[in-house]
């Protein structure tokens, strides 16, 4: 038989932890609050990663957005700057065999209204990651290579949505 003072004593921590928790600001991601001058946008590539531009025209349209493909039914126009993935090694164990490489990705963008005015400075958002290197592995550790550049690309696509959104909602 249980004690209730010891129920009783689990469901008071459980809610004193549920309340400390949303007193904090705490919540769910969720959708974006994307402003209403990105209501029609077009995405200028300029010959960036084609993954990161599914990601983010998939990203737009489930927060709410129409992606045009012209350019003249946009209200605003998300430029893709440009971008680029580089790999280097980390560090070297005995018998010069390569141990650790990092990956690094970047992607520079800007937002402007379809008149002209900048929404959003150009930005540049950079992501860096490293795991351990097999010689003995290279398959396996050029397919975990591709799962860790496509996470990047996901990351990167999701934190330039969260950086216009922060920018544009900070302005009055």
């Amino acid at each position: 038989m249980t004690n209730p003072l010891v129920n009783f004593g689990r469901v008071g921590v459980a809610l004193i932890l549920l309340v400390s928790v949303t007193a904090c600001g705490f919540h769910l991601r969720g959708q974006l609050e994307l402003p209403p001058a990105m209501a029609a946008t077009y995405i200028e590539t300029n010959g960036v990663n084609a993954d990161l531009v599914k990601r983010l025209r998939n990203s737009l349209k489930s927060n709410g957005a129409v992606v045009t493909a012209n350019r003249t039914e946009a209200t605003a126009v998300l430029r893709l700057l440009n971008d680029s993935y580089d790999r280097r090694v980390l560090s070297v164990g005995g018998g010069r065999k390569i141990r650790e490489i990092e990956l690094h990705y970047a992607i520079r963008f800007e937002l402007a209204e379809v008149g002209g005015d900048r929404l959003v400075a150009p930005q540049t958002v950079e992501l860096f990651r490293d795991y351990t290197y097999d010689e003995d592995d290279i398959l396996g550790k050029q397919g975990e290579e591709a799962n860790i550049r496509e996470d990047m690309i996901r990351e990167a696509g999701d934190r330039v949505l969260r950086i216009i959104q922060a920018t544009l909602a900070n302005q009055p």
